[in-house]
């Protein structure tokens, strides 16, 4: 037959799992404040390397919108260019076409006015 144990005996053993308990909650309670710890040094290098993608993104916009600001200037620097070509041919290309037909007329006008002084 077995005995029951004295109430001491009991109250020892009941207090000493406790203590293991405690014990057991405590370093559980370390382990998980020092991965806090670790995810908050992780949530901050992650802060930063949103602030850097941040800045170098802002720089690549800039240095996007000095390119795209340079290639519109040499486009309507082209195009005035062109412009001024297109003027040029254009009034040449005029100027041949009635002075040469003036000067088609231009044979038959001084023969009709040497006729009209030879006679």
């Amino acid at each position: 037959m077995t005995t029951a144990p004295e109430p001491r005996d009991l109250q020892a053993e009941v207090l000493e799992r406790i203590d293991r308990l405690d014990q057991s909650l405590n370093l559980r309670i370390q382990g998980l404040e020092q991965n806090i710890q670790g995810l908050e040094q992780n949530i901050q290098g992650l802060e930063q390397n949103i602030q850097d993608l941040d800045q170098k993104l802002d720089a690549d916009i800039k240095r996007l919108d000095e390119r795209t600001d340079k290639w519109e200037e040499r486009f309507l620097q082209l195009s005035k260019d062109n412009l001024a070509i297109s003027r040029t041919v254009i009034i040449a290309a005029a100027t041949v076409v009635i002075f040469g037909s003036v000067l088609d007329k231009a044979e038959v006008l001084v023969e009709g006015v040497s006729r009209l002084m030879g006679k």
